[in-house]
Order: structure tokens, then sequence, then C-alpha cells
């Protein structure tokens, strides 16, 4: 399914997560963000109630037109190195799984890199 807006976004995170057996996203301290924040809060804004783990800042959601440093696709592909990754502070997410393969991850890559049409 290609993304081709927000509330796409949407549909698509919560028809995946459906189809793996995840009803609500287990462990999170911001629960379904795209269901929750606007347009604006969701592009340009922060991961409710996370903070980085070294610098203590806000964490971006994600960075418009960039996905290979968006916080969000980080945390989907549990990209080493990083807080999502193995040993990280919060791994991989959804946290505990099932987790999102790269082929459930391209199409939200493919929107953030298309400058999050809305």
């Amino acid at each position: 399914m290609a993304i081709n807006s927000y509330a796409d976004l949407g549909t698509y995170m919560n028809t995946t997560l459906a189809a793996k057996g995840v009803t609500r996203v287990p462990f999170s301290p911001h629960g379904p963000m795209w269901d929750e924040l606007s347009y604006v809060e969701f592009t340009e804004g922060n991961v409710p109630g996370v903070e980085d783990p070294v610098s203590g800042d806000p964490m971006p959601i994600l960075v418009i037109g960039d996905a290979a440093i968006s916080n969000f696709i980080l945390a989907l592909q549990g990209t080493a190195g990083t807080p999502f990754g193995p040993g990280g502070q919060f791994g991989q997410m959804p946290a505990g799984g099932p987790f999102f393969t790269p082929s459930e991850i391209q199409p939200i890559i493919d929107w953030i890199n298309a400058g999050c049409p809305q």
C-alpha cells in the first residue's frame, strides 16, 4: 500500500499492527502517536514522553524528507547504534514485537522521503 497522506499513515500503521495481532502499542509512553497527534505535531514534533537517553533532549519523531535519520524509522527497524537497536535504551518498536518487516517499513520510508504529504 502506498502512503499518500497522514491519514493513510494512520490507517497503514493500525492495519499492519492489527494484522500482527497488536491491538495496542505495548509498553509505550506515547501510545499510537499517529492516532493522537495532529499532522504538524507528528511531522514537526517530538516523541511524547520520551527523551534522548544520552543528552536528555526531546527526540524528534521524524525528519521531513529524510527517513534514514528519522527516529520513527530507526525505531521500527531496530537500528544498531541507536536507542532502538540491540541493547539500546528503548529497543525495537513496537516493544516486544512482532516487528515490522523491511517491506512493511518501506511505504513509511517512501512517505517521509516524499516530504510527508498531508
